[in-house]
């Protein structure tokens, strides 16, 4: 059980690393596409029959327009990083918690085991009691 829980969590950390690798590839391709409609804008300022001065505003206003443009899209970008990185680390904790109690709870069935012998209980029914007792807990608990 614990083990097809970790083989769940693995691959979903592979899934969400290459949605992440297609995102940054469409992020990637959406920039090259803003660089073009601003190289296209720009050329078409600097051939448009106009004034130096008038062509000199229109390309000062097509510049703070693209710098505005391209911080709204970091910052957004930025909080976007951060929500799934903060998403990622606790995944992460809450797996590396999991973990943790799972090698307790053997280490305390190891425990309890070698205490068994030393008693001189039966080991074997001391087994099949705590083979029942993690069904009934695996029973009880919600799948993730």
């Amino acid at each position: 059980m614990f083990l097809m829980s970790l083989s769940k969590k693995i691959q979903a950390k592979r899934q969400a690393k290459i949605k992440a690798e297609k995102i940054k590839k469409a992020k990637t391709a959406a920039a090259g596409v803003a660089a073009g409609v601003a190289a296209g804008a720009v050329g078409g300022i600097l051939l448009a029959p106009k004034s130096g001065k008038e062509t000199r505003e229109d390309i000062k206003n097509a510049s703070k327009q693209a710098v505005d443009a391209v911080s709204d899209k970091a910052a957004g970008a930025k909080a976007k990083a951060g929500d799934v990185i903060g998403a990622q680390k606790e995944k992460f904790n809450d797996s590396k918690a999991k973990i943790k109690e799972y090698l307790d709870a053997k280490k305390a069935v190891d425990e309890a085991y070698e205490e068994c012998e030393e008693c001189g209980v039966n080991s074997e029914d001391v087994v099949e009691a705590l083979e029942e007792a993690a069904e009934a807990i695996e029973k009880e608990e919600p799948e993730a």
